[in-house]
C-alpha cells in the first residue's frame, strides 16, 4: 500500500467535515468557510511537496 502524507488526509478531512456541516447541521459564515479552505489547501499542497521529495 501506498504510504500517504497526514497533511494530505488532514486537509481533505477538514474540507470534508466543513462542508458535511454547512451543508447538513448549520450555515457556517463565509469568513469561516473560505480561510478553512485556504488551510485544507495548503495542507494538501504541502503534504504532497513533502512526500513528493522523499521519494
Amino acid at each position: 500500500m501506498k504510504e500517504r502524507s497526514i497533511l494530505i488526509i488532514l486537509g481533505f478531512a477538514i474540507y470534508i467535515v466543513m462542508s458535511a456541516i454547512d451543508k447538513f447541521v448549520f450555515t457556517v459564515p463565509d469568513a469561516v468557510y473560505i480561510s478553512l479552505g485556504i488551510l485544507s489547501i495548503v495542507l494538501v499542497v504541502v503534504g504532497a511537496f513533502k512526500s513528493k521529495k522523499r521519494k
